[in-house]
Order: structure tokens, then C-alpha cells, then sequence
């Protein structure tokens, strides 16, 4: 469910972006044979599956690469149609309900929390729905409550409790057990805890399960036809690749994690996609299909407190290549423990990039993997023809 901040981590992305085009460059073109390379060195750099859809305007690249399951003896290949858990990409679409409910006059972003769940949160310093969405109201997160061997290192306790069914407001309960990490509003710290309570607000206001609001209010209306989030079933029902967390173990590197109960992740994690509907997502909900151009901006407005780096349940990363105006891009990232999601786009939803990988490294890092990922985002946003000799210097 949390990914490190891009802006802290795509360095060689944000490198290959400001170096792929001249000042007043304007191919914008997408660079096929670099994209592949990258994808390549994805696999090759440890990823057991991936997956990565480009878009430039209407010209759109789709691949995968790996196998969906390297354990079997008789694996088949990752398909670029293959459905992937998107973890806190998740965020982005609960927000865009949020502002629609904003639109119609349900709420206000300035509005405490207590004022529509008083019984939630159990703190005395008032709280409000925009320091949720921005991960700036101090409430702690319940991460490291549920796999606490994690931060020793060890996988014991995801391969023991990720099946289990924990009711939302359990976990609100687990996180706030403990005081606010800061003052709301003085500083941020990345909160999945805050985004379930945000999921209890929209059934809250609505009077429907949260499943259902996202179903009406985003996957029909912006056409995602492959996108569903399940509320209580581990299963991927549909083609989909194996997830892995990887594990220092040497005699076990690899623990399967395909199957989670989406009631640990929930409304700040839970939904299945593609990486086409990712794309399709994040260009309707820039493009003015979902939210009108004023309630957009306050998504898009980085907060000082994040160094510019978050809004409103969106991530930014620095992007200063031709297509992306503004040197900016944005989007999310993700994970569930197996499976990793990113997904960027220019501000007007033209030049996206979503990639999904099989494997996370949370416990087990692999930074030639880190690199390959940052590299493939890179091409994606920025690379134009002729970015092939870049990309060899940049992966050596």
C-alpha cells in the first residue's frame, strides 16, 4: 500500500526525462525500440513479470515481459491485458469520488472529520478531509500493526496474516490506539490509516458500500471496463500473473502473495485493474471527465508540507522533457506487498505511463531493479525517437 515518494526516488527517470529532448524539441513521439530495452532490463533486473502501457495523445505501446508464474514448471507469459492488484493507486480514484461529493455540496475539503464520523477518530485536534487526502492530519498508519515482523526483516507475518478479514473501522481502531504522529497540518506522514477513514466517510454521506460508489462514480463513467474492487474475496478473477514479495531467504527468495484479503488494504488499496485502465483512469480524471477544472486544481496543488511532492491523493514527480508541460507529471504509485503499480501523466492526461511489476523488495531490496523501473517510467514520459543512446548510457 506505501511507495517511497517519486520525487525522491525516479533519479534516473528524471535524469533520461531532462536529457531525452533538445531545448524546442517538439517529436513527441513514442520511442518503441527504447521502450522495449527498458521493459527488457525490468525482467532481466529481477522483475518475475511486468507490464507497461504508453500513451502519447492516440498512439498507444503495450507489452509484458516474464512469466506469470516462474514457479511452475510449465509457466505462460505476463499478457499486457493481465489484471494486477494497484494498491495506492487506489487513493487517487477514492479522492475523485471525494471531490465529486464536494461538487454536489456534500462536503467540504476544510470540513473536520468529526463533523460527518464523530465517533472515528478519537483525537481532540480537530482533523479535516483535505489533511486526509493529503496525508497531513498526523493520524498514524496501521502498516507495520498488521506485519510487524517486517520491520525485523522477515516475512513471517505476511505469509501467516494476509488472509485474515479485518473490518475498516478495526483498523482505524489499531492506528489510533497510539497518538497523532505530528499537529495536523504541521508536516506529512504517508497514512493508509487516513484513506480508510476517508472510505467510511463516503459510505457515510452515501449510504452505499464504497465498492459500489467507486464502481458508479469512476470505473463506468470513465470506461473501465477491467477494474473492480472487491471487498471481501483474496481472488483475482480474471488472467492475472502471480505476485511475489521477495524475502532474503536464500532458499526461499520468493513468497507468494497473489492471494490477499482486500479487507487489509480496502479503500487505500484494494482495487484490481490493467495497466490500460490505470491510463484510462488517470486521463479522465485529468481531462475533465470525472472532475470539473476548479476541484482538479485543488488535487494537483502540491503541498508544502510533502516538498511539493503530494496534493490531494495524487503523487507528483519531476518530468522535464517536451511532453510533459510544466516539468511535472502525475499520478501514483502502489503496492500489496507483491505486486507494484506506478502510473504517471502529463497534466492534460496526453503523455501517460503505467507500469506494473511482480515482485516488491520491501524486506529484500534490489536496486538494479529500482533502477530498471525508473528508467522504463523515463521512456515512457519522455523518450522520443532516437533515445536509444541515451538509455544506454543511463542503464550503462
Amino acid at each position: 500500500m506505501r511507495r517511497p515518494l517519486p520525487i525522491a526516488v525516479l533519479s534516473a527517470a528524471t535524469l533520461l526525462c531532462a536529457a531525452a529532448v533538445p531545448a524546442g524539441a517538439t517529436d513527441h513521439g513514442l520511442d518503441v525500440p527504447a521502450l522495449e530495452r527498458a521493459l527488457a532490463e525490468v525482467h532481466e533486473a529481477g522483475a518475475p513479470g511486468a507490464v507497461v502501457e504508453v500513451r502519447d495523445g492516440d498512439e498507444v505501446w503495450s507489452a509484458a515481459a516474464g512469466d506469470r508464474d516462474p514457479t511452475d514448471h510449465r509457466p505462460e507469459p505476463v499478457e499486457p491485458t493481465d489484471l494486477v492488484r494497484i494498491g495506492s493507486v487506489t487513493k487517487s480514484m477514492l479522492t475523485t469520488v471525494v471531490l465529486q461529493l464536494v461538487d454536489e455540496g456534500r462536503l467540504g475539503l476544510d470540513d473536520p472529520v468529526a463533523e460527518h464520523l464523530p465517533d472515528v477518530l478519537p483525537y481532540d485536534e480537530p482533523i479535516t478531509v483535505r489533511q486526509l487526502l493529503s496525508h497531513t492530519g498526523g493520524v498514524p498508519d496501521f502498516f507495520l500493526d498488521l506485519f510487524p515482523s517486517l520491520a525485523e526483516g522477515s516475512p513471517a507475518d505476511v505469509e501467516s496474516g494476509r488472509l485474515r478479514v479485518v473490518r475498516p473501522e478495526r483498523l482505524v481502531d489499531i492506528a489510533t490506539s497510539r497518538p497523532l504522529d505530528f499537529v495536523p497540518g504541521d508536516s506529512m506522514s504517508y497514512s493508509n490509516t487516513g484513506f480508510i477513514v476517508v472510505g467510511l466517510l463516503v459510505e457515510q454521506l452515501t449510504g452505499n458500500p464504497v465498492e459500489d460508489e467507486l464502481k458508479r462514480r469512476v470505473f463506468e463513467p470513465a470506461g473501465l471496463a477491467d477494474t473492480s474492487m472487491p471487498r471481501v474475496s483474496p481472488v483475482i478473477r480474471g488472467e492475472h500473473p502471480h505476485a511475489f514479495l521477495a524475502t532474503p531467504d536464500p532458499d526461499r527468495p520468493l513468497l507468494d502473495t497473489t492471494r490477499i484479503s482486500p479487507t487489509l488494504l480496502w479503500s487505500a488499496g484494494a482495487v484490481i485493474s490493467t495497466t490500460a485502465d490505470v491510463n484510462t483512469f488517470f486521463r479522465a480524471m485529468f481531462d475533465g471527465t470525472l472532475l470539473p477544472a476548479d476541484l482538479l486544481a485543488q488535487a494537483l496543488t502540491l503541498t508544502p508540507q510533502s516538498e511539493g511532492s503530494y496534493g490531494l491523493g495524487i503523487q507528483a514527480m519531476p518530468a522535464q522533457c517536451a511532453p510533459v508541460e510544466g516539468g511535472v507529471a502525475y499520478g501514483h504509485t502502489g503496492s500489496t506487498l507483491g505486486f507494484v503499480t506506478y502510473a504517471f501523466s502529463s497534466p492534460d492526461g496526453e503523455r501517460q505511463v503505467s507500469v506494473a511489476i511482480t515482485v516488491e523488495d520491501l524486506i529484500a531490496r534490489n536496486d538494479e531493479l529500482s533502477a530498471a523501473v525508473d528508467v522504463l517510467i523515463g521512456a515512457g514520459l519522455c523518450a522520443q525517437v532516437g533515445v536509444v543512446e541515451k538509455l544506454d548510457r543511463v542503464l550503462g
